[in-house]
């Protein structure tokens, strides 16, 4: 394989590693021993780049959990459950917002719970348990991921957008709800007046995960 043909494989697999693809795997399992050493030290040079200016440009964010109108349909007494299980999921994320085309792949981020309106009937259960009110606070840490298109956000037919998530850190499960009081001090303001998901501030959130390890 001559340099131009070297240059142009280069090409195609740092287009691989920016579509979240393992190049150096399709180097290898494609091509001679040879060609995969004359090349993997450009290309793993490039990862490092990029994980560099990812890390710089890394963005923070906050979604939104309504309980009176979260949980794709499902009764309203069923999020309580729905948050103390939450692990993977595609978050639904406020319309009209700017946000969607913002949230990549590694972007992390903080779920509140605002305010819990729902009414006694409304967190009683089909056996006529009452689920308690959510308390309003920070309820979990996660990371922005791809889905299996490789997608991190999309629009459905009813133009509502949704971002695809991972629970890194479920403080509802471990009994460690971040409070309102104490979310309003690292966020310098009053997010509970705040309907819509928004970003956040680097500072903000890693005062939020220092406290969270305390």
């Amino acid at each position: 394989m001559n340099q131009d043909e070297l240059n142009k494989l280069l090409e195609i697999c740092k287009k691989k590693i920016d579509n979240g693809k393992d190049a150096l795997n399709f180097l290898e399992s494609n091509f001679s021993e040879e060609v995969f050493l004359e090349l993997e030290n450009n290309l793993n040079n490039y990862i490092d780049e990029k994980e560099n200016r990812n890390k710089k440009n890394k963005k923070y964010w906050m979604l939104i959990c309504n309980p009176l109108d979260w949980g794709e349909g499902e009764e309203p007494y069923l999020v309580n459950e729905l948050l103390y299980n939450l692990d993977e999921v595609s978050w639904t994320i406020n319309k009209h917002t700017d946000i969607t085309h913002k949230m990549k792949e590694g972007h992390r981020g903080i779920i509140k719970v605002s305010k819990d309106n729902r009414t006694k009937e409304e967190r009683c259960d089909e056996k006529g348990v009452v689920v308690e009110k959510l308390t309003s606070g920070i309820y979990a840490i996660f990371e922005v991921i791809q889905d299996e298109d490789g997608d991190c956000t999309y629009e459905t037919k009813n133009d509502e957008w949704f971002v695809n998530i991972k629970v890194i850190d479920n403080l509802y499960r471990k009994n460690k709800i971040i409070s309102k009081e104490k979310s309003i001090e690292f966020l310098t303001e009053n997010i509970f007046f705040s309907r819509p998901s928004r970003e956040i501030s680097k500072v903000s959130y890693e005062k939020i995960i220092e406290y969270n390890k305390s």
